[in-house]
Formats: C-alpha cells, structure tokens, sequence
C-alpha cells in the first residue's frame, strides 16, 4: 500500500517535473503512446502500415518518422522490441541515404550486411529489433510494420 501511494507521488512529481521544463509542449504530448528522451517526444505504433502511411501518421500528429542521431538515440530504440520504419530512404536516389528532413545519412547502424537492397526493391529503412547494437535494415516501402514518430523540443 505504502510504496503504492509512493509510486504515484513521484509518478506525479516527474510528470509536473517534465512539464516545467517543457514550456508549451502540447500536453498532448504527455499522453499515452508517447515516450520522452533526450529533448524530443516519440510515438511508437500500435498497428502496422507502410513507409508512406506511417509518415504520414507521424505528420498528422505534428512529427515526423524518426531521425537518429545519436548512438544514445540508437539505444533508446532497443527498449521497444518489434520492427519499425525510420525516417531514412534512398528512394530519390539508389544508394544516396536521407533522412525525412533532406539531410544526408551521416552515422549509420546498419546491421551486417546491410543496406543490400535486395532484388531492388529495399528503399526505406526499418529497425529490425534484434539484440544488438547495429540493427538498421533496408526493405520495400510498401511492406507494413510498425513506426516510431519523433519530434523535436527545442533544447
């Protein structure tokens, strides 16, 4: 009972913590289904679609697929076991990787062998969950898998 009522005070106290230092972040953005991590809000899917689809999901709620950047965001990914779309695709330009946002594919965590674009048909990038670092693989954008939106606070 005790470490109950424990639990939610400190529940609470982050929550109002979160939102002082977030100052006009959408309390929409508190709501279930998001996750915060390092000064952006994620959406991790409940139901499957493709590449196209889950993008425009993510713009619908004001995001974007998401962009990795870090190898701290890398990790932060390996919390959520299922394959999901990331913001990544060279459907511009075979071999020529982008983000969503139109920059360049700098640090990668391809998994072995990958990007293969196997039979020419793997433009979009997923996450395949395996227990490893590097678990970046390339697939057909029509495919439907999960997706994990971000967006961005301002820092």
């Amino acid at each position: 009972g005790l470490l109950c009522i424990i639990q939610v005070a400190l529940n609470i106290s982050l929550r109002l913590s979160l939102e002082e230092r977030s100052a006009g972040v959408p309390k929409r953005l508190f709501q279930k289904g998001w996750e915060y991590f390092h000064s952006s809000f994620y959406y991790i899917s409940s139901t499957e679609k493709t590449w196209q689809e889950s993008r425009d999901d993510c713009v619908s709620r004001g995001a974007n697929l998401m962009i990795i950047d870090s190898q701290e965001e890398q990790d932060f990914t390996r919390r959520f076991p299922k394959r999901m779309w990331i913001g990544l695709t060279d459907r511009a330009q075979e071999g020529t990787w982008r983000w969503v946002d139109g920059t360049l594919l700098q640090r990668s965590y391809w998994y072995s062998g990958e990007p293969n674009d196997e039979w020419g048909e793997e433009d979009c990038a997923e996450i395949n969950y395996k227990d490893v670092e590097n678990s970046w693989n390339d697939m057909p954008c029509d495919r439907q898998i999960h997706w994990i939106c971000e967006k961005k606070m301002a820092p």
